[in-house]
């Protein structure tokens, strides 16, 4: 495109409204100065928060419009899974050394 064409289409884009939708260099410099922000989502801790804390993972769930999944400790013993999940990784790397061995 020659650069009047450009120009045109950047007032056309200035009337939709969209070349103001850049952040502004005097907003950039306040919210790095430490500004506070009117809204929570700014926050850099918004989402740094423990999984014990039952009332933000209920608002943030009811923020984006989902239900909340609250995982609770059963109190039984995951070594069976341990078990099961390290012997795989054994076969696995016998298996693997086997097919190393026999086709070298």
């Amino acid at each position: 495109m020659r650069p009047w064409q450009w120009a045109q289409v950047w007032m056309w884009l200035a009337g939709l409204g969209t070349v103001e939708s850049a952040p502004i260099l005097e907003n950039a410099k306040a919210l790095a100065r430490g500004a506070e922000s009117p809204l929570f989502l700014d926050r850099p801790d918004f989402f740094d928060y423990p999984d014990s804390d039952q009332a933000r993972l209920l608002a943030l769930a009811q923020f984006i419009g989902e239900r909340p999944v609250i995982f609770v400790n059963s109190g039984s013993d995951s070594m069976l899974f341990h078990h099961i999940l390290v012997g795989a990784l054994v076969v696995a790397f016998i298996f693997l050394l086997f097919q190393f061995c026999t086709h070298m």
